[in-house]
Order: C-alpha cells, then structure tokens, then sequence
C-alpha cells in the first residue's frame, strides 16, 4: 500500500492537503478511463517538471520516470541512487528507486511486475523530454505495449488550477515580488549585472524560494544597445541615465509566477523609454480584459495590436502558459507560429508587452502572471507597475 504524505509524521517539504490530491487522482484516472489506458509513464527532468510533480511531489533535479497505474502502486525512478533518501521524504509515493544503468529496462520490467506488459499505455512527455534512444529502448523492452501519447489531456487537467495551487502561485509571486521591491532600493551606478544577481538571489533564499529564471540586459538609455532581457548576465557595470530591463521567476516548490519590470538607474526615464513604458502598460490592460474563459488565441492578439499601432514591434512572445509556449502568442507582425487555444477559468498565464523599436535598438518588458476568470485576467503580483528610479542619491 502507498504511503501517502498526510499519513507521515515529518512534513518537512511542502505539500499539498489529501483532498487535493485525491482531486488530481481522479481527475488522472478519469482521463485514463477514458483514453483505455491502464497505466501512464511520465518523464520529467529540470526542463520539464510539471507532469511528475503533479503526481508525485517530487520536483526531478535530474531525469526522473513515474508508472502511474490505473490500480496499485506508483513507482518513481530517479537517475542518480544517492537522491534516493531525499526524495522518499519529499515525494508521495513510497516506491522510490534508482533506475541504473538502463532507464528502459527498469520502467519496463516495472510495467512486467504490474502484469501491463502488452496492450495500451499511455506515456506523457515524449513532445519535451524523454531521450528518443530511451524511448526506442523503452519500446524494444515490451515490444508488445502500445505506447499512446496523452500528454495532451493529461495537460489539459494540470493547467486548471485549484484554489490551492493558486494559493502556491501567489506564494511564487510574494518571493518574486521581493526581489523587484529589493532591486528598486539596491541598483545603483558602479553595480556590475552579477550584481544584480546577487540582489535577486538574497531576496528569496532566506524564504524557501527556487530560482526560476533572472534575465537582465542593461543598456543605456541614450544610445541603447540591449532591448530584451538576456539569459546570461556580463560584467557590464551600470552608469547614471541607463535601463535595466527584467523578466523573473522565483518558485515556489515548482509552481512559478514569473514578472517583468524596467528600472531607471540615476536619471528619470529617457521620452523614448516612457513612452516604451505607456505602450507596454496599455497594452498589458488590454489583454488583462480580455483574457476571460472561452476566449481564443485571435481574440488575445487582436488585443495586442496597440504595440503595432503605435509604431513598435515585439520580440519575445507577448501571452504564454507554462514552459513559455502553451499557448505562445505574438502579435499579427511577429514571427511567433499561430497557436490555436481557447483559455479556461483558473488557468495561470503570462503577459509580457515587450515593446521594441524597429530598428531592435531599445525595448523594454513589463506584465506579470494572471489568472483567467471571468471578469478578466487577474494579476497574482502586488509589485506594482511603474518605473522607478534608482540609486539617485
């Protein structure tokens, strides 16, 4: 029999409450009920977290597997053996063990124990994750398993979030909240973009926070160089009169509410950069009202078109879910593939107006996380929106 978290003594991670995990167990088993499937194989790794964890409550450090049975016990494979004792105290299921040296092989000979090895399966992370040699293997292992692809559906549950999941996506946007509150009192001229880094990171850690993503550009504003965030930080050293341009995730045990802010260093913002500013906030209120249920992907672009009236083009996406795609939406000028998608209530997204001037000298990103409902999106963040100035005295 499974242990289950609610029945342990230590609760030393996070967890979710037994109802809502029974919730998303039904919901699972319905899906499987329903697609003939008696059994799923997911595969997560630091990429691609979300479909183990949602199960398990392990967040995979590394390449991780989970069977999930219609009937009987979950087993979670882990790459490395000495992650073991770890996460048998963090996951759910009891069942925790090495999958060495053959990932295939164990998932396989575990879906033999199960006595599932022929008829329908239905495997989720084949579209980012899982090792294509891994799968071949995998397959060769129980030649006669259909492996069916329900990453689809199985997706489809996740994204409609509980009251209580939303309730750790506002813990996210608290943690994420604090290190724009702590960037807007530190930056200053003579600060290098590692720096920055080293503010961001000492506003979260001391409250249980995981780093998501920090991408800073700094640029000045008067011959502006940088007009998106960058993935990777320089030695640049910030001067009076520059920009410094954001986009921040801080989880929260692997949920995350991710925020873009500009910074003005020692100066008020150059008249190029305030109105990059005005057009990203108008923008951001009119996709925030139109992000209801049931509304399409070309009623969200068709919100976007301030950015293109006044003059300006984007660069990153402009709307996106989970992992930056899902759905990925532009504007009708940007070179984002068209992703059909129509939105449900309590889904988290993003908006990120990311305004750039054509000539993709100077740009600069401002939005939050939301979640859809009725009356329009709402933001999960308090920071405000606003572009202050820093570091002037």
């Amino acid at each position: 029999m499974e242990t289950r978290p609610w029945e342990r003594e230590e609760n030393l991670y996070p967890r979710f409450s037994r109802q809502e995990y029974e919730r998303r167990f039904k919901a699972v088993r319905g899906m499987m009920d329903r697609e003939g499937l008696p059994a799923l194989v997911l595969h997560g790794g630091p990429g691609a977290q979300g479909a183990v964890h949602y199960l398990s409550n392990y967040i995979p450090r590394s390449p991780a597997w989970l069977v999930y049975p219609r009937e009987g016990d979950s087993t979670l494979f882990l790459h490395f053996f000495n992650h073991i004792p770890c996460t048998k105290v963090m996951s759910i299921f009891g069942d925790v063990r090495c999958y060495w040296p053959s990932a295939a092989k164990a998932v396989a000979d575990r879906l033999k124990e199960l006595g599932l090895g022929r008829g329908r399966v239905g495997v989720i992370g084949l579209g980012n994750s899982i090792p294509y040699s891994q799968f071949v293997a995998l397959q060769k292992q129980i030649p006669e398993v259909e492996f069916v692809d329900v990453s689809k559906p199985y997706n489809e549950i996740r994204w409609i979030r509980s009251e209580e999941e939303l309730e750790w996506f506002r813990r996210s946007a608290y943690l994420t909240d604090l290190t724009c509150e702590l960037l807007e009192r530190k930056i200053r001229p003579g600060l290098s973009e590692h720096d920055l880094s080293a503010i961001v990171h000492e506003a979260f850690l001391p409250d249980g926070g995981h780093m998501g993503i920090h991408f800073i550009a700094t640029t000045p504003m008067a011959d502006p160089g940088r007009f998106v965030p960058w993935q990777f930080l320089t030695p640049r050293t910030l001067q009076a009169g520059d920009v410094v341009i954001t986009e921040i995730t801080i989880s929260y045990w692997g949920y995350g509410a991710q925020i873009h802010r500009p910074f003005a260093v020692a100066a008020e913002p150059a008249p190029l950069y305030r109105q990059l500013f005005d057009v990203a906030w108008e923008c951001f209120e009119q996709v925030r009202l139109a992000l209801k249920p049931g509304s399409t992907s070309e009623e969200i672009m068709e919100a976007t078109a301030i950015i293109e009236e006044r003059g300006f083009t984007v660069y990153d996406s402009l709307v996106h879910g989970e992992g930056g795609r899902n759905p990925e939406i532009g504007t009708k000028s940007s070179s984002h593939t068209f992703e059909p998608f129509t939105f449900q209530e309590n889904m988290v997204i993003v908006i990120q107006p990311n305004p750039v001037t054509k000539d993709q000298r100077a740009g600069l990103q401002l939005g939050s996380a939301v979640v859809v409902k009725p009356g329009g999106a709402v933001p999960l963040h308090n920071y405000p929106f606003k572009f202050p100035v820093c570091g002037g005295r």
